[in-house]
């Protein structure tokens, strides 16, 4: 990448060097020697002439003439660093490219002007001094009032310090201010300069949270940077300060440099997707894409099918989403794994594809898909991943890898040990989600927490989300459009039923339930394969696999027949198909676990990344409540008659009136806004959150009287505003044993767990400015940290990507961060 022109501001010296590019030989040493001869004796000649001058005048010398001779020299200063970096323009330059460049000299010159701008000052003010008269520069009284002008300001508009945290348990940890410690000098002197000293380069402490892997990844380039000569090509030299400019310009592992961040204005290239001209010319634009698109996925058939579907709904909010007018135009490779293994029932991931894909194609990325292994590896050559160990990420053909939980096994096999140095890039779709403690490799391997994709030490962020399970993942949520109902030819009917569920032994399972559905209601569909599941009763219409219009058409015919019923028969777990039944108008009959199934007593939960326990088949629809879904209880056979009844008639009330009775969240225009924030964010390797999703639903929160239920169904809950940048964010103490999903829950209605802002309260200063003192500390990889054990004892996170809300221990009181929305 290029660097730009170095700028220089030192003292009263302030000028652009210019010049001096990459690539070429270095001419010989002595040129440049003979050069800063001439330069000198130059300067000494113009410094005597000035201080002749002012013996000269002495006392009655005008200040207007002193400052045109100052003007004079700096001047003359510009054009000899103009004219060196004209004739050296073949040197390797920038203040990181070794010793004895262009910028070496002109560095030292800067440095020799200083001293001697410092200088005439003095003189000046002997002079002055000896001739009782006026100081004719000021300008040592000049930059004393200024400091102290600067001073007094700087105590006036001191920050407030934080609010203290509020503690929801009578604490008896003493409570005291702290006052902040003094700035320090950003001055640097300019012998400092001449022994090598280069610019600030240290990351600020904020920073260094947001990018967790930064400092390991400097220890390993100072043992590894010589091992291949594309880092001395980026600008490599040995320093800290050029490798961290380069995980940071080249990679994206550091934050940028302060100092370097005009730099990366400067020469930032990023396509961008003009939304106004997308309206002009969107019919055509769009068009184009979804031909496209359908092409890429001429191979998959039912993903193709379900794609085109959902374009349709997705288009019209494309064009009248209220979003900005530009945003970064990426490239995508987009790999569907799980197509590489049988189904015999659309998987959760299924819906979560077809909607990404089409989003991202509407939203004008350069999107490309891969449907197997031969394509995925011939995309990933173009990351050039074997040829050098230090590519530059931002300029890759690839900004962004979106895959499934399948997919992401597959890149990891194709890339081997380059994997980790393209985690950046990787989106990876989660239909349960991913816990932290499954995600960090550490803390997996030695708690036994084995599944197939445990342990690959991403952002939790980086994990997509059809449902918020955990607030510590990207919500990406669904975009079910609204319900178009066919022309009704029949007069309305009884209400019907569908049974959801695949595996023959669910069936088997079953009996006793089918037999009382049959008891009160007239006719039931399904629609699985009869070879797989040979125990489906002959009085239930087995339609066999259908493709997703059908699928869908069937269950619009039953709405308006009369309405509908979606049964669930307790497998397969949390999948979006209740959900987008609902939002059709079929509420869902949702079968009761006693006990709740966990990885301790499911073999299928135990495959999957979650820890958290499962009371029915679908635990979001469970918060919603009635009319969205009714628990039924297979132990309580008394009481199935009369659930029964209550679903049977918001049935029929939903084919009168069709509504839908799931959040605002799932519309089309809401999903649009956040797969828009996604991909408009540089990266999701940093710990911080994105802050610009804007939809939420507080349905859940509402309707539910159990906290438990509501915490772990934060789906409504946190939805994407709990990572709103605008809203409030207050710190809790919370009470004993419970969980920062619940102390914020019970805090206040309208908060939720932000674990972005965890990072905040890590720090033993933090707390000590917030009001709580720490006698002891500990640093441990608990998954309740940070908190506090007993007065005066703070316990805090050593590993930052275990951040968790929902985790609870007794015998600590666990600080929360709790975010208040609009």
């Amino acid at each position: 990448m290029k660097s730009g022109s170095p700028q220089f501001r030192f003292g009263l010296l302030s000028f652009n060097s210019g010049g001096g590019g990459g690539g070429g030989g270095a001419r010989h040493p002595t040129l440049f020697a003979s050069r800063s001869f001439v330069l000198l004796f130059a300067a000494i000649g113009l410094m005597w002439l000035y201080c002749f001058t002012m013996s000269s005048w002495g006392a009655s010398s005008d200040r207007q003439d002193s400052e045109i001779l100052r003007q004079q020299l700096l001047d003359l200063s510009k054009k000899y660093v103009k004219s060196l970096a004209s004739e050296t323009g073949e040197v390797v330059d920038g203040p990181y490219s070794g010793r004895l460049t262009g910028y070496d000299l002109k560095k030292t010159l800067a440095v020799m002007l200083h001293d001697m701008m410092r200088r005439l000052d003095r003189i000046e003010n002997r002079l002055f001094s000896g001739a009782g008269g006026v100081n004719c520069s000021g300008s040592d009284s000049r930059l004393h009032e200024a400091k102290l002008r600067d001073a007094a300001m700087s105590r006036q508009t001191q920050p407030p310090p934080p609010p203290p945290i509020q503690v929801q348990q009578p604490a008896s940890s003493s409570l005291s201010g702290a006052a902040p410690a003094p700035a320090a000098s950003d001055e640097v002197d300019a012998s400092m300069l001449l022994s090598g000293y280069q610019e600030n380069c240290e990351i600020p402490l904020e920073s260094k949270f947001e990018y967790p892997d930064c400092q390991a990844k400097v220890e390993w380039m100072m043992k590894h940077w010589r091992d291949d000569p594309c880092y001395a090509r980026h600008g490599v030299d040995g320093s800290e300060c050029s490798m961290k400019i380069f995980l940071s310009e080249v990679e994206e592992f550091c934050p940028i440099l302060p100092f370097r961040q005009h730099l990366l204005r400067q020469n930032e290239s990023v396509a961008w997707v003009n939304r106004r001209q997308q309206l002009d010319n969107g019919a055509v634009a769009r068009e184009s894409a979804r031909l496209s698109l359908l092409e890429q996925l001429a191979g998959a058939p039912g993903l193709r099918e379900r794609v085109n579907q959902r374009w349709q709904s997705l288009a019209s909010a494309a064009v009248e989403g209220g979003w900005p007018d530009r945003w970064p135009r990426r490239r995508v490779l987009a790999h569907v794994g799980y197509l590489s293994q049988p189904q015999h029932w659309p998987p959760a991931e299924a819906a979560q594809w077809a909607d990404l894909l089409a989003g991202v194609g509407l939203l004008g990325h350069r999107l490309t898909v891969s449907i197997d292994g031969v394509g995925l590896r011939r995309q990933l050559l173009k990351l050039n991943y074997a040829k050098t160990e230090c590519q530059g990420k931002r300029d890759s053909v690839i900004t962004h890898l979106v895959t499934d939980l399948v997919g992401i096994l597959q890149v990891r096999s194709v890339l081997g040990k380059s994997f980790a140095r393209f985690a950046c890039l990787y989106r990876i779709l989660a239909p349960f989600g991913v816990e932290p403690k499954f995600n960090d490799q550490s803390f997996s391997s030695s708690n036994e927490l084995n599944t197939p994709v445990s342990g690959l030490d991403l952002s939790p962020m980086q994990y997509l989300s059809w449902l918020p399970f955990t607030l510590e993942n990207f919500y990406l949520g669904l975009a079910l459009p609204p319900p178009a109902l066919p022309n009704m030819t029949n007069l309305p009917s009884r209400v019907e039923l569908f049974i959801f569920g695949f595996g023959n032994s669910v069936w088997k399972d079953a009996a006793f339930y089918l037999a009382e559905l049959r008891k009160h209601f007239r006719r039931i569909h399904t629609a699985v394969s009869p070879e797989q599941h040979p125990d489906v009763p002959a009085y239930v219409v087995n339609h066999g696999l259908l493709n997703y219009t059908q699928y869908r058409g069937l269950l619009l015919s039953m709405v308006s027949n009369g309405g509908g019923i979606f049964v669930g028969l307790g497998f397969p777990y949390e999948h979006p198909a209740p959900l987008e039944a609902a939002s059709l108008g079929l509420p869902f009959l949702n079968l009761r676990f006693k006990p709740p199934l966990d990885r301790t007593n499911s073999d299928y939960l135990r495959e999957i990344p979650v820890s958290r326990k499962l009371r029915s088949q679908d635990a979001y629809l469970e918060s919603l409540g009635e009319p969205a879904s009714f628990l039924v209880d297979l132990e309580a056979k008394q009481l199935i008659p009369a659930t029964l009844a209550r679903a049977a008639a918001a049935a029929a009330a939903a084919s009168a009136n069709v509504s839908s009775s799931v959040p605002k969240d799932f519309t089309p225009a809401a999903y649009l806004a956040r797969v828009r924030a996604l991909f408009s964010a540089p990266s999701l390797c940093r710990v911080a959150p994105l802050d610009d999703l804007s939809t939420s639903s507080w349905a859940a929160v509402r309707n539910s009287t159990d906290v438990a239920t509501a915490a772990a169904a934060a789906a409504a809950a946190a939805a994407a505003s709990a990572y709103s940048g605008g809203a409030d964010v207050l710190f809790y103490l919370g009470v004993e044993g419970r969980s920062c999903s619940e102390t914020c829950l019970s805090a206040s209605k309208r908060s939720v767990c932000a674990p972005d802002q965890m990072r905040v309260i890590n720090r033993r200063l933090e707390l000590q400015e917030r009001g709580i003192r720490c006698k002891r500390i500990r640093y441990d990889n608990s998954l309740v940290f940070p908190a506090i054990s007993k007065p005066g004892h703070c316990h805090f996170l050593s590993h930052e990507r275990l951040f968790s809300c929902d985790e609870r221990l007794n015998g600590y009181s666990r600080l929360c961060p709790c975010r208040r929305l609009a």
